[in-house]
This record gives C-alpha cells, structure tokens and sequence, in this order.
C-alpha cells in the first residue's frame, strides 16, 4: 500500500464516525467537523499524492471513489436521520451515486474508464463545504448543499453522456 492508497482508506475509517452525530456526546459538533474537515482534506490529497508519486492506477481510482462515497453517503444518512437535510436531498444524491457506479461498472467490464469529472469533483467538494457550513451553524448551509444538489444532476447527465457513447460505440 502506498500513501495515495492509505490517503484513502483513511475515509473508510472514518465513515462509521459519522454515526458519533446522533449521540448525545457534547463534543459530536467538533469531532464531526473536524472529521469533516479530514475527510475532505484526504479527498483532495490522496490524488495529488498518487500524481506526485506516479502511482496513479485504475484501482486506486476505484479505491478513491469508493471510500467518497461510503463517507458521503454515510455523512448524508446521519445529518438526515439528525433532521438537518431533508430526506429527498439525500436520496437524489444516492440514487445518482448508484447510478454512475453501475455505469462505470459496466463500462469498465467493456474496458472503458469513465474517469471523475470536475463536475463530479466540484459536487464533491462544495457538498463537504456544506457539511462544515452545517456544523459551524451558518444559517443559508442548504443553500450550499443545494448548489452540490445542481451538480450533482448535471454531473450525472454528464456520466450518462459518457456512458451513452460507450453503449453506442458497441452496436
């Protein structure tokens, strides 16, 4: 295992600390942003680590797309149990989420790799900026996590586009 690699499972364990937020610890807020925080920190890094080191791969993409999702998702469900963004938001973001894993999943069994956008990347990155936006109390945090909302649609026509053209590319 190399850094961009460890970079990334470091998001796997911290997927299950999310759940810290529906206790009743006092300090929940803190530890949950500054997960956040690392969490969002890693997503950026691990690439940059891989680029840097040239050890870039298809699995280690794989392994960075799983461990976002499985934080995110994860972040998502516990700050909608916690009534904090409403149910809907969550699951047009998960369906989505499933979606593009299935099309990348079957592009790849075709040898083709949809890679990330910077759709993608921007959905990313601007939702994380909603969770801390959320834990720091700023009041308009939805407005944020609807702009990742937006994207997260477009960047799913996007993946759609993509994977249009590789089905098309096997007739």
């Amino acid at each position: 295992m190399h850094w961009a690699q460890f970079i990334s499972f470091l998001r796997v364990i911290f997927t299950p600390l999310t759940l810290i937020y529906l206790s009743d610890w006092e300090h929940k807020e803190v530890f949950i942003l500054v997960t956040v925080i690392v969490a969002g920190l890693t997503d950026f890094l691990d690439g940059y680590v891989a680029r840097l080191e040239k050890k870039t791969s298809y699995l280690g993409a794989i392994h960075d797309f799983t461990a976002d999702k499985l934080f995110v998702l994860s972040a998502l469900l516990v700050f909608t149990v916690a009534d904090k963004i409403p149910c809907w938001v969550t699951f047009v973001i998960l369906y989505r989420e499933i979606f593009v894993m299935g099309m990348r999943i079957y592009t790849s069994y075709n040898r083709v790799e949809i890679k990330a956008s910077m759709l993608g990347k921007y959905k990313t990155a601007i939702l994380f900026a909603g969770f801390i936006a959320m834990l720091i109390n700023f009041d308009q945090y939805m407005l944020i996590i609807y702009v990742s909302l937006a994207l997260t649609v477009i960047s799913f026509f996007d993946y759609f586009m993509k994977f249009r053209q590789v089905v098309l590319a096997e007739k």
